[in-house]
């Protein structure tokens, strides 16, 4: 069959629809919908909704309205030695995501938890989308805080740099996720990490002596926000199914970890070698993919 150029020209038309829908799809989280649904409830009774491209339009245009405002609140805090606008899909798709990057940040983890082994691994490995997502949430101030971090964190993701030494890469590409916690002792400033490796045979315990340092910190509205902790490991031993417990000389001094974002929730942090972590409260991991 042959197309004639005005056939040519509405296909092209059409992709070109839908490529624009695509690339700026809304973010849709707990938090948008709630915007949306009081934007729709401050609509003038004589509204025409038809007229106006149909109730999806109306949400993206009330996720777009929350995106700006957020994004405007956080530009001039967004962490410029680590930020690519290009690979995150420019500065439009940065905006986009403002409207609830924690929540889009959740939704994103939830479901790569819920694929594959290889499709988690694809996941991971396009990880522009997360990284932009937490620079959005570093721009919002919320760094280390000795009450908030205490108790049990359970790892969700881990993202390795590329100066990640051999062993961390292999433990990280091993863990999975409700299988490997960090508990925070802010009396004894340390912190123990479990790992559950091979089937969950495998035990591998640290236990990192941590301290906050002043040498990351960053002014963010005025607020002075506190990022680094120094991370030395004391201490590391390696259990495996009904075989006794064997101490590890695995001793390191001079890491540090900074608190890109922690709330109540989750927190995000990076190591002294490039490696992007982030952990989510056990109830809250449990919760999200309860409700997934």
């Amino acid at each position: 069959m042959k197309l004639s150029s005005g056939s040519f020209t509405f296909i092209a038309i059409v992709a070109s629809c839908l490529c624009s829908t695509l690339a700026y799809a809304p973010v849709r989280t707990k938090v948008t919908q709630e915007w949306y649904q009081t934007y729709r409830s401050n609509l003038p009774s004589d509204y025409n909704i038809v007229a106006n491209g149909g109730w999806y339009s109306v949400e993206k245009r009330a996720t777009e309205e929350l995106a700006s405002r957020n994004f405007k609140l956080i530009r001039s805090s967004l962490p410029s030695e680590k930020l690519n606008p290009v690979a995150a899909g420019g500065w439009n798709q940065l905006e986009t995501l403002a409207a609830d990057p924690k929540g889009e940040l959740v939704n994103m983890i939830v479901n790569g938890l819920k694929q594959s082994k290889a499709k988690r691994v694809e996941f991971v490995n396009g990880s522009a989308r997360i990284v932009a997502l937490c620079n959005l949430l570093q721009a919002q101030g919320k760094g280390f805080d000795s009450e908030l971090v205490k108790g049990e964190w359970c790892s969700v993701l881990n993202i390795q740099g590329k100066k990640s030494p051999s062993f961390q890469k292999t433990v990280g590409k091993g863990e999975k996720a409700g299988l490997s916690f960090s508990n925070f002792d802010t009396d004894s400033m340390t912190f123990n990490g479990n790992v559950k490796l091979i089937f969950g045979q495998g035990d591998l315990r640290s236990t990192v002596a941590y301290k906050p340092v002043s040498a990351n910190f960053d002014m963010i509205n005025g607020k002075l926000v506190l990022r680094r902790i120094s991370a030395d490991i004391v201490d590391a031993s390696w259990k495996f199914w009904k075989l006794p417990r064997i101490k590890i000389p695995l001793r390191a001094k001079d890491g540090y970890l900074d608190f890109l974002y922690m709330d109540k929730d989750m927190r995000i942090t990076r190591g002294n070698r490039g490696g992007l972590f982030i952990h989510f409260r056990p109830a809250f991991l449990e919760s999200v993919l309860a409700e997934a």
